[in-house]
């Protein structure tokens, strides 16, 4: 995969040139209660599949994350469109057991990760689409002990990392307004089966 001709990846201005990120599978960002793993409709369709869940099944491993009414939104969130639920505004996250392990590790292994959501995928970065590709560091990287180990990031993937990223989000943004805008019943499980069988998501 490779960046559309004319659409570079520009770092934030916050962040170093050179950089460099080797994960260590210690599975830090697996395990921290404040970081949210955030689900887009292709990460949903990607583990139905790769599970061979329905959508009822699938919502045994997710959770709608709803915020006070008055509280601000966390960083990390502030550019993840939230969705209306029958408990409110919320974000879709794969869940947490007690203590805010992934109910996906096990063994300090991820069980799935030829599947895992893109902000799994892209962590400890993040990617934006404004006036073309964008990068920057999470909130969180402080949490991640392969930043500055291994060997340099290369460019040519971070970039096709952030296509794919940011196409998904796009297509996620775009399904959430319709969704939102909706006059049927706000439902986390309606919602999740729409997205499973949305065409946007097809992978």
């Amino acid at each position: 995969m490779s960046a559309r001709s004319g659409e570079k990846l520009v770092q934030a201005p916050t962040e170093i040139e050179h950089i460099r990120f080797e994960c260590v599978r210690c599975g830090a960002c697996c395990r921290n209660s404040n970081l949210l793993v955030t689900l887009t409709g292709s990460d949903l369709v990607r583990l139905s599949i790769a599970l061979n869940l329905d959508h009822k099944a699938l919502m045994r491993a997710i959770d709608f994350y709803t915020l006070e009414p008055d509280a601000p939104v966390p960083v990390g969130l502030r550019h993840i469109p939230s969705v209306e639920t029958e408990n409110g505004r919320a974000f879709v996250a794969l869940r947490k057991l007690e203590g805010g392990d992934c109910i996906f590790l096990l063994d300090n292994e991820c069980m799935i990760h030829p599947a895992r959501p893109d902000a799994c995928r892209s962590f400890p970065f993040f990617f934006q689409k404004q006036n073309g590709l964008k990068w920057g560091l999470s909130a969180m990287k402080d949490i991640c002990p392969g930043l500055g180990k291994g060997p340099e990031v290369d460019y040519r993937d971070l970039t096709a990392l952030a296509r794919a990223v940011t196409t998904s989000l796009v297509a996620q943004r775009t399904f959430v307004d319709e969704w939102n805008r909706g006059r049927t019943s706000h439902t986390a499980a309606e919602f999740i089966k729409r997205a499973l069988n949305d065409p946007k998501f097809r992978l």
